[in-house]
């Protein structure tokens, strides 16, 4: 399916409680070498003072951009991401969570991307993990880009990014609806999955978003919402994965134990489920290389193991090696 060509931008922040850090996000979309339209700032009941520093950036800006802050009652980032999909008036919507920053070229390669691919619903680009405070510079992931049809590769696992990460054309959405709020975690997962099955996505292959990490709480669920959210995912497209050939089926499921191993043993302190379901991904599709690192990986002291997926990355990040995440 195509779409026009872009020609005006709505960014939209979904904040709570970040008065100490939206300044960053604001100034680096003020800085973006492709102008932007309008920004929309949606605060989701904030008790600190959000409010009033958004406002005073608005003031001071002075670079010509439009700037609205909403409130809603606290309901959650997905229901401000929505909320300013309402609000928006851009031809494409770029999403930045308020604890995030970009580079100052990411929206300039992004749109001509679009441009030049009026196929494509969508633009994800890389990023990096950067703490706040931290003296450590920021490893930027060596990773493969895809692009184009990528429903398959998406029915199986999220091989794009995170929502800052994104700019859609605002179109795409009449068709793929908005984020998914009864998903109480990977609603971005459920979105790109969404945007595929009518929609090419396109990649800038650069790292031009900085995923922040701080002592506040991040944009992030517990790990049992977590593993529901996999689970239902899984089951809210058994039907369409039903349609596919007998290797994504398989690998989907993989996927699906091979997550919820990772989470038992990083984030449960359970390790003997989590080799457990590492066995059960293996078994279900011995084709993947990740689920056998995913599985050594829980007998390595955890800094040889962050060394060797960082080592082993370097050489095979861009190759069907890779090893995805622990």
């Amino acid at each position: 399916m195509e779409v026009a060509s872009p020609s005006s931008i709505s960014v939209v922040i979904p904040t709570y409680n970040r008065a100490h850090l939206i300044t960053d996000a604001l100034d680096s979309v003020a800085a973006q070498s492709h102008a932007v339209d309008e920004i929309i700032v949606v605060d989701d009941g904030s008790t600190d003072d959000t409010e009033s520093v958004v406002k005073s950036w608005g003031e001071k800006a002075g670079q010509g951009i439009s700037v609205t802050y909403v409130r809603q009652e606290n309901a959650g980032g997905n229901v401000a991401r929505n909320h300013g999909i309402e609000e928006a008036k851009g031809d494409v919507i770029a999403f930045l969570d308020s604890d995030d920053v970009w580079a100052v070229e990411k929206l300039e390669k992004q749109i001509a991307v679009l441009k030049s691919n009026p196929a494509f619903g969508a633009v994800y680009c890389g990023v990096r993990e950067v703490a706040i405070g931290s003296d450590d510079p920021a490893e930027v992931p060596v990773r493969s880009y895809p692009h184009g049809d990528l429903l398959d590769a998406l029915l199986v696992s999220d091989v794009t990014a995170p929502t800052s990460c994104y700019v859609i054309r605002r179109d795409v959405f009449k068709t793929a609806g908005c984020f998914d709020t009864s998903l109480q975690a990977r609603q971005d997962w459920d979105m790109w999955i969404r945007i595929a099955k009518d929609f090419k996505i396109g990649a800038t292959p650069e790292a031009l978003t900085d995923l922040r990490s701080h002592d506040g709480p991040r944009t992030i669920t517990d790990p049992t919402r977590e593993l529901k959210a996999y689970k239902t995912i899984l089951a809210k497209y058994a039907s369409l994965r039903a349609t596919k050939s007998f290797r994504i089926r398989q690998a989907a499921l993989a996927s699906y134990y091979r997550r919820a191993g990772r989470v038992h043993y990083h984030h449960m302190d359970a390790p003997v489920q989590a080799v457990g379901y590492h066995m059960r991904s293996i078994l279900t599709w011995p084709l993947e290389p990740d689920s056998y690192a995913a599985l050594l990986g829980i007998f390595l002291p955890a800094g040889l193991r962050k060394r060797l997926h960082v080592g082993w990355n370097r050489i095979f990040g861009r190759t069907f090696l890779s090893i995805k995440s622990h």
